[in-house]
């Protein structure tokens, strides 16, 4: 498959002619529809894209037909379309904002693809909104189900060489070489989602001096291929829908007290970032042997839609204070014309395991006097 980069267009096309003239398919009239996409194709012809997209394309063709026929195809051919990459929408099958991202036409589709080895892997999908940065990727030629490796040393991204094709953890830096500053990342494969990766940089930081467009350069090691993969990639951020605010607001309980920084509210996520000091508040209940955890912050908005941070690890000792949280939420249903944060702690035993309720849900402890509610203009 590496050859495919440097071929020119019509050696292209004569060798998808050849792969689909060997398949064996039902009805004669297949072959002359996908010829017929090949020729319509070929009257566009003569740009990027094409050279780009055209094997992608025929195999989708195929895949479509595939879903009819598939018992005529031969393990040959099967094993030929194994090794390209189709195309499709990672975000769809991941949180809520993402995938509401996505189906709103808010993600950029590189479609960039680089093969070494008999191994493809493909940059499909980028949602950028200045709070959280996406990534999505697509593995072809390798039937593995795992696409990440299990990373052996998360300092050093030391990952387990034994399979080849297996993915390291991806690393993005500015094209200077600096490194894209955040709070917090996740990279995992997509459930639901075969051959695929995501990996999302958060909370992240300096956004201003990135601008609303910029390049990043991405470099992705892979199991037993010497060289990593790497791409340069532009990313656009988005606009439409993004309210920033800086509230200021707070309230207080006994000496402690807390203060909204700022609310960043974007299609596909919620920002909050607070800032507190004094003594965590506990409740009667949390004496003794019990003790209050960390505060959370809940957000509500005015039709009464209740959202958690995504995160919600916690410290292990009892009431730890914390001078500043930079929280991510999902989006809601829309965009409120309020939002009341509502902070709460739960609840340690002496062994410093959290209470349960009978539905293995946290107790929560709340603090009517420490909500504050948020104006949305």
């Amino acid at each position: 498959m590496e050859k495919w980069q440097n071929q020119t267009e019509k050696q292209m096309l004569e060798q998808i002619r050849s792969s689909i003239g060997k398949v064996q398919l039902p009805v004669d009239s297949y072959n002359e529809q996908i010829m017929n996409r090949i020729e319509h194709m070929e009257i566009k012809g003569g740009s990027k894209l094409i050279k780009k997209t055209l094997a992608a394309a025929c195999v989708a063709v195929m895949i479509g037909l595939g879903t009819v026929t598939a018992g005529f195809i031969s393990p040959v051919w099967a094993d030929t379309l194994s090794q390209f990459p189709v195309f499709s929408s990672i975000f769809k099958h991941t949180d809520p904002g993402l995938k509401l991202a996505a189906e709103k036409g808010l993600t950029t589709s590189p479609n960039m693809s680089v093969t070494k080895d008999g191994v493809t892997l493909s940059v499909t999908e980028v949602f950028y909104d200045g709070t959280r940065l996406a990534i999505g990727f697509e593995r072809a030629g390798i039937m593995d189900e795992r696409v990440l490796a299990e990373i052996t040393d998360f300092k050093t991204h030391d990952f387990d060489q034994s399979t080849k094709g297996l993915l390291g953890l991806p690393v993005v830096t500015q094209v200077s070489g600096e490194p894209i500053s955040f709070g917090s990342s996740s990279t995992g494969d997509v459930e639901g989602q075969a051959q695929t990766l995501l990996l999302e940089l958060n909370e992240l930081r300096n956004t201003a001096a990135l601008g609303d467009e910029f390049k990043v350069d991405i470099s992705v090691p892979v199991a037993q291929i010497a060289e990593p993969f790497e791409f340069q990639v532009t990313v656009k951020k988005v606009t439409e829908g993004v309210i920033n605010l800086t509230p200021g607001q707070g309230a207080s309980k006994g000496s402690f007290h807390y203060t909204v920084k700022s609310l960043d509210i974007t299609p596909a996520t919620l920002r909050l970032i607070v800032t507190s000091e004094g003594e965590v508040p506990a409740s009667p209940e949390q004496t003794g042997e019990y003790a209050p955890t960390e505060v959370f912050y809940e957000l509500v908005d005015d039709a009464g839609n209740v959202i958690n941070p995504r995160q919600m690890g916690y410290a292990m000792a009892k009431a730890v204070q914390h001078p500043i949280l930079d929280n991510l939420y999902n989006t809601l249903p829309q965009i409120p014309k309020t939002i009341t944060v509502r902070p709460y702690t739960c609840t340690f035993d002496s062994e410093l395991n959290i209470l349960l309720d009978a539905n293995g849900e946290r107790v929560k402890t709340y603090y009517k006097e420490l909500e504050t509610t948020i104006v949305i203009p």
